[in-house]
């Protein structure tokens, strides 16, 4: 069992902080296979018995949930909303819009996960989004993370956006085990990647031949004829990217991302490489049609 009071409540002091190693985190399964498994034993073992060679340190709180926004935003009991890093799930109806596929059913799968209000919180390196949210990666307090299992029942999609890309391995590993059985949002027709002049707005994933690369100053420019255009920042691609942009030139592509559109075109901005896939090059996910 956790010692009383190791852990501080979000009820009582948002301040109050866990300090041990993570490297050595090994997420499980069992959530998912329903194996029996003693509630707190994982977190147990996270506190004093994690890999001697982990030297990152991280800070986890817990926090008691008030209410499931969505699949991926929650508040706490404290008013602090919390938008989960590294994955997205359906939209849930807003401003005349239906609900997307699988909305429901992300947001009532999250609620499932932390049916017992607590939930363990790791701010992400960027803490915080453009609406205020704080950006965090939740575990329950049995150790699981709230972030893979989502993603492995096929209800969330993996994103990057640097900083936060933490866990972004085991999340594309997650990610892929719904895929490869055509789990959750990976079976239905509705996410399948649209084309360029297909572009619907808001999160899509996207597949497209470009027609056009610039290399200005600030930003390299990909465009897909007069739909679509997706830019990366000249330090971001300098940065992460392993390769030259010249190579996108007439290339075949998958990108997901958050597009704004005005009249028929369509606008991406990245900044990290897992968002931009090239076909028959980069590891198979949403080309996989290939």
């Amino acid at each position: 069992m956790i010692p009383p009071g190791a852990l501080a409540s979000s009820r009582k002091s948002t301040a109050a902080r866990l300090k041990f190693p993570v490297a050595g985190l090994s997420w499980h399964n069992a959530f998912l296979e329903r194996r029996p498994i003693g509630v707190g034993i994982v977190l147990w073992c996270l506190l004093f018995f994690c890999s001697a060679q982990a030297t990152a340190q991280t800070e986890w709180r817990l926090g008691e949930v008030a209410k499931f926004v969505d699949g991926d935003t929650l508040i706490l009991d404290s008013g602090e909303s919390i938008r989960l890093a590294g994955i997205n799930t359906p939209e849930m109806a807003r401003d005349g819009r239906p609900a997307e596929p699988l909305a429901l059913e992300a947001r009532d799968a999250l609620a499932r996960l932390l049916a017992d209000g607590q939930v363990l919180i790791e701010a992400a390196a960027q803490p915080f989004d453009r609406h205020g949210r704080t950006l965090a990666y939740l575990f329950r307090t049995d150790g699981f993370s709230v972030q893979e299992v989502l993603l492995r029942k096929g209800l969330a999609s993996a994103v990057a956006i640097a900083p936060n890309d933490r866990y972004l391995d085991r999340f594309i590993e997650a990610e892929s085990a719904a895929y490869r059985v055509a789990r959750g949002l990976w079976g239905l027709d509705y996410y399948v990647p649209a084309a360029a002049d297909k572009i619907r707005g808001g999160y899509q994933f996207v597949r497209t031949r470009l027609s056009r690369v610039e290399m200005g100053k600030k930003w390299f420019s990909f465009s897909a004829g007069k739909n679509l255009t997706v830019l990366v920042r000249r330090n971001d691609w300098a940065s992460r990217f392993d390769y030259s942009p010249a190579a996108l030139d007439q290339a075949s592509i998958a990108v997901r991302g958050w597009f704004s559109k005005k009249k028929t075109r369509a606008t991406l901005v990245i900044n990290h490489p897992f968002m931009l896939e090239r076909c028959g090059i980069s590891p198979q996910r949403l080309c996989a049609g290939d």
